[in-house]
């Protein structure tokens, strides 16, 4: 099922495909719709895609001669470009997975899974587009701040939830979008593994200084690397990457190799042990790189050290710890041919499971009485990992913050759940808010970010402490 890492044309038609599959089969988009506005840049070749980030000209990525087959009845995408072709395909409740052939099937038993609905008050039962009185907010900015994130049709905000003192006092959705829409939301499944990766440690199964954490390790000097340096995208493992703040993220390819960032998603391979094998480049805790295999290693480690490593049960654990715990009920976690969830990007859900996310945080871990995460850990992931994030001091566990001001007029204690095409679950204790904003990738080439960075700050500005 395993796609060649040097064949990086076959790799990103593949990922595409997935993409495709997932947006179709899960968020009920049309498959064109998320070839244009969502995956045709995996195709690109670099050069082509370089041009399109210059020039902000997304025509050449919409002129590819892309051929788009669906089988809705086995739930599979074919797409075909340059003589090549790549299938994915749908199992059950764990989403869309890559395969070389339709008729391949994952190295585990798909298990079927049912969200609990939470009644907690927390959810209007209708789309709540008018501001709440009477809990300190100036509903003429919040709805000014709304109508700018939605104006420009091409920026491709999709969703928007505010959560102000456990409440949801606005909410918006960009048409054929609604509450119940399981959008992508790409790295900030990082975030979800920081959390499940937290629920352990309250648990008792994992603490953060702890190391010697896989036994392909053992005896290597890979052994010292602990939980923490995982959790602050710092174990230092060689993994190559272009999508960090400052780099090229045109580039896909390297030496001939589809860089393993993005392979993970793309390959059908075994992800857990792909990432172990990798060497160490720097000492731990010591180079903060925005690479996906520290997540993919803290999914890992839970399926490793919580639930001795057997699958089932391990692909029900994110549903019963922590979704039925707090009403994240429209949650997909995709995964690898070998049961691993590819947590650090491949996840979809409502944009209100999001603002529930966010209210935990929030909460300082607890709900409804329970307290799934200690309160040390929520510090911890909103901390900047200052000594291993030296040269860029933004990066707490696996959250980015606001302590150098990357949203400008957003207090410095903001921080937020992040991903591709700027998902972002912005939460901000001093201001007891949180901000969801969902969107497809494309917008990111018509001026979203500086957008939606007003509309943040407008919106912070807009509420009381």
């Amino acid at each position: 099922m395993t796609i060649p890492q040097n064949e990086p044309d076959r790799c990103g038609l593949a990922w595409a495909a997935k993409v495709i599959a997932s947006g179709v089969f899960i968020t009920g988009r049309d498959p064109q719709d998320v070839f244009a506005f969502s995956c045709n840049w995996m195709a690109a070749p670099d050069a082509l895609m370089k041009e399109v980030l210059e020039t902000k000209n997304p025509e050449p990525l919409l002129s590819l001669p892309i051929s788009i087959d669906v089988d809705r009845d086995k739930e599979v995408v074919t797409l075909a470009l340059y003589g090549r072709t790549a299938h994915a395909k749908r199992f059950g409740d764990h989403g869309c997975m890559v395969v070389d052939d339709p008729h391949d099937h994952p190295h585990y038993a798909p298990v079927a899974l049912t969200p609990k609905r939470v009644h907690d008050g927390f959810e209007p039962e209708a789309i709540q587009t008018d501001v709440v009185d009477g809990l300190g907010l100036d509903g003429d900015a919040i709805s000014g701040a709304l109508d700018a994130l939605f104006q420009n049709p091409m920026e491709m905000t999709n969703a928007i939830v505010i959560v102000h003192k456990g409440q949801i006092v606005a909410e918006r959705y960009r048409d054929p979008f609604g509450p119940d829409t399981q959008f992508e939301n790409w790295s900030m499944g990082k975030s979800l593994a920081a959390t499940l990766t937290g629920i352990a440690i309250r648990k008792g199964a994992l603490h953060l200084d702890q190391d010697d954490l896989f036994d392909e390790w053992q005896g290597t000097d890979r052994q010292a690397i602990k939980v923490r340096d995982i959790l602050n995208m710092a174990s230092g493992l060689r993994f190559t990457g272009s999508f960090g703040r400052t780099e090229d993220h045109s580039v896909k390819q390297q030496d001939g190799l589809f860089l393993d960032h993005i392979y993970v998603y793309a390959s059908g391979t075994d992800a857990r042990a792909f990432c172990l094998s990798k060497p160490l480049e720097a000492p731990p805790g010591t180079s903060g790189k925005y690479r996906n295999c520290d997540p993919l290693l803290a999914a890992a480690l839970v399926r490793d050290r919580v639930v001795d490593g057997d699958v089932e049960t391990f692909l029900r654990w994110p549903q019963e710890q922590l979704f039925d715990a707090i009403g994240m009920r429209g949650m997909v976690l995709e995964t690898d041919p070998y049961g691993l969830f590819l947590i650090s990007g491949h996840d979809y859900g409502r944009a209100r499971d999001w603002a529930r996310l966010g209210q935990l945080y929030l909460n300082r871990g607890a709900w409804g009485g329970q307290q799934l995460l200690d309160e040390h850990f929520t510090d911890f992931v909103r901390t900047p990992a200052t000594r291993a994030w030296a040269h860029d001091p933004y990066y707490g566990g696996f959250f980015p913050t606001n302590a150098t001001a990357i949203i400008p007029g957003v207090p410095s204690d903001a921080f937020w759940a992040s991903g591709g095409g700027l998902q972002r679950t912005l939460i901000v204790p001093s201001k007891d808010l949180v901000i969801v904003r969902l969107g497809h990738m494309a917008g990111t080439l018509f001026g979203v970010e500086k957008t939606m960075n007003a509309a943040f700050a407008q919106i912070c500005d807009a509420v009381s402490a």
